[in-house]
Parts: C-alpha cells; structure tokens; sequence
C-alpha cells in the first residue's frame, strides 16, 4: 500500500513509525522520518508540530501521512509507562491521532493507523468514526468485523492473507485482495528511493 501511495503521489511526506522495530521496516533506516520503538512517540509530535503549522498558514500544497504500526501496543507501553514515570505520552498520542483524524483532511494531512484490533478506547472523542478508508485483512472475528465495519452487512466468509473488505467514504463495503509483492527487496528500494 505505501508503495502504491508513493507511486500515486512521489511527493507526499511520509512519517512512519514503526513501534515493533519490525525487521520488515528495517530498509527505512536513515529515512528523516523514520521512528522505531519509542522514538514514536518524538515522531507524532513532530508530526502533529508540521500539521499545527499547515493548519495555522493555510497550507494544503503538499500531503502529508502518519503512518503508524502497532499502535494499539504502543499505547499500552506508553500508558505503563505514564503511571510509573508521572507522563501522559499515551495520552498525548491518542489526542495527536484523534485531531488529525478530524481536522487533518481540509489540510491534506492523513493517518493510517495498523492494528490487530481497532478497539474505540484507542481513539478519543470518536475520531474512530473519522477514518475516510478502513480496510480489514485477513482472518477476522465476527466481533472485530463489527468493530471495524460497524453497521455494515460483512460477508461471513474467512478471508487468507492478503483478503479482506475495504469500506472506502461513499462506497458500499467491497472485498478486497491484494496481490503478492515477488521481489519484496525491489519494492523496498522503489519506497525508499522515492521517500530520499
């Protein structure tokens, strides 16, 4: 998906973080936007720092995206963390996330959030309601087919790597399949070409 992204548009800002500091991440490396365990937390707020500046000057020239995987385990290690050490960084994501999600759009700003499961105490306010495209892979529960696609008729097939239904803003929900990237190596380095 990000490398159809860049593809569509070789000039939009990508922040990725990457809370797991996954090894399928790890071609990101040097990349200016690249944060990994908990540099995530530094990589919303600068985020969140480029997108109050956009809003304040009015500026929609470029399109900016906050990509962000294992966010739901990250919020769990950063709320631990805030009891012990008297901090609210978990608080500070979910807030950062949420006002994106629901002002973010007139500016060109995004986030795509990757989770396992899209529990509503992850997103304040209902900015969960906020997402213009959800899009669920692979074998899910009938409680997270409700989760995600809430009020939609979800088909009650099992889906396999790779498929799934998309509910994109004003379309009816749609399966979906993804098919398999061959050469991984090549499009890591088609990704990171594009984003240097």
């Amino acid at each position: 998906m990000l490398g159809c992204l860049l593809q569509d548009d070789s000039k939009i800002v990508v922040y990725f973080c990457d809370f797991k500091n996954s090894k399928d991440f790890e071609f990101l490396n040097g990349y200016e936007h690249y944060y990994k365990g908990n540099e995530c937390y530094d990589g919303v707020m600068e985020y969140y720092n480029s997108f109050c500046n956009a809003r304040e000057q009015r500026d929609e020239n470029r399109r900016h995206i906050l990509i962000f995987d294992e966010y739901p385990a990250c919020i769990n290690y950063f709320t631990t963390k805030d009891k012990q050490e008297k901090t609210k960084k978990a608080t500070d994501i979910i807030s950062v996330v949420s006002e994106v999600l629901m002002l973010g759009r007139g500016i060109s700003y995004g986030v795509w959030i990757v989770t396992q499961r899209a529990d509503a105490s992850l997103f304040a306010n209902g900015a969960r309601d906020n997402f213009m495209i959800i899009v669920g892979l692979g074998r899910m529960s009938k409680e997270q087919k409700g989760m995600v696609f809430a009020g939609e008729e979800v088909p009650l097939k099992i889906y396999h790597q790779g498929e799934g239904c998309i509910l994109a803003d004003g379309y009816p929900l749609m399966e979906i399949y993804y098919p398999r990237i061959t050469n991984v190596v090549d499009w890591k380095k088609h990704i990171k070409e594009i984003l240097k």
